[in-house]
């Protein structure tokens, strides 16, 4: 059957749910495993959905992060815990809808082995450039790079990258060349835009709205379908001629097979404690830089169609970047 399919048939079934499970559900400590490290969006969002779990489901909800092998750590280990609610985790579109089409092989498939809880949101990253550079919008900046090839730096941080798929993209599908300049991590590339290292960056539209603001960096776009509550004038991805988001998903996940009253009942409380409660979602959840889209806060149901078309396109868009990852 294929992988797609599959997704849709364990979202609608994930298992016969046991009886009355959720009565006595959760019966220990639960674990949320985070696959990136602490003091990120993600991690803010995990360490949310504990404070609001915690006391209405009667157990401690615990976070763990096991961030590294762009999510596949902490996305192991949870497809490989038994499915009983008591591992959960907290996983970005890299782990889940992006990795199982750029690479050849992964230690588990997210469409089999996962179970989607619900959506926490997106994170809205913005096309950044250093104030030095002579472009007040993406079609300016495309206009340039085609009148000079390879002559503006484009900071990246690694294949699977946004800018690496979206640079690679550019080229083989419109012939607009940038020079990549890979970094370990986004914490490093945005920094050297601001240094004037580099030209462009891609960022969050929360983290990099002080710096805008200020004028040490000018925001063309936004990878979003609608404007950042962060950056209100910045055009979205489709108001600035960008023809691909590249946006960042965040959702919570447990095993294949965990019961669905269970996953509803966690689905249930997060939705209303955490992303429909408004103090709860200024403090955990905006201030993170996420931002609140459908189907954010909707069904697992939801969700799970949601991910089926972005593993889809991801396909679409990495088979045209022509790139893939050992």
């Amino acid at each position: 059957m294929n992988c797609f399919v599959r997704f849709v048939a364990l979202s609608a079934i994930f298992i016969a749910p046991l009886a009355g499970y959720t009565q006595t559900y959760p019966s220990k400590p639960v674990r949320i495993l985070v696959a990136t490290p602490s003091g990120g969006p993600l991690d803010v969002v995990a360490r949310g959905s504990a404070q609001v779990l915690t006391p209405v489901l009667g157990q401690p909800f615990v976070v763990e992060n096991r961030a590294g092998a762009d999510s596949m750590i902490a996305g192991e280990a949870c497809a490989r815990s038994a499915p009983d609610g008591h591992v959960l985790c907290a996983i970005d579109s890299l782990g889940t809808t992006l990795s199982p089409v750029i690479r050849a092989s992964m230690p588990y498939d997210p469409a089999r082995d996962l179970a989607p809880v619900i959506h926490y949101g997106y994170v809205g990253s913005a096309i950044l450039v250093h104030p030095s550079v002579p472009a007040n919008t993406l079609r300016e900046l495309f206009d340039l790079a085609r009148a000079k090839p390879g002559s503006l730096t484009w900071g990246s941080f690694g294949r699977a990258s946004g800018p690496n798929i979206y640079m690679e993209w550019m080229r083989h599908a419109k012939g607009i060349n940038f020079m990549n300049v890979p970094y370990k991590a986004a914490s490093q590339a945005y920094p050297a835009m601001l240094a004037g290292e580099v030209q462009i960056a891609w960022f969050s539209a929360g983290a990099a709205a002080g710096a805008v603001k200020a004028g040490k960096a000018r925001a063309l776009a936004i990878n979003l379908e609608r404007r950042s509550s962060h950056l209100p004038d910045v055009p979205t991805y489709k108001e600035a001629g960008m023809e691909i988001p590249l946006v960042t998903t965040f959702g919570l996940y447990a095993p294949a097979r965990t019961p669905k009253d269970i996953i509803q009942r966690v689905n249930l409380e997060l939705a209303n404690g955490l992303i429909n409660n408004l103090e709860m979602r200024r403090k955990f959840i905006t201030a993170a830089g996420v931002e609140i889209e459908p189907p954010a806060g909707g069904s697992p149901e939801e969700f799970a169609a949601y991910l089926l078309a972005e593993r889809k396109r991801w396909a679409g868009i990495v088979k045209t970047a022509n790139i893939k990852r050992e």
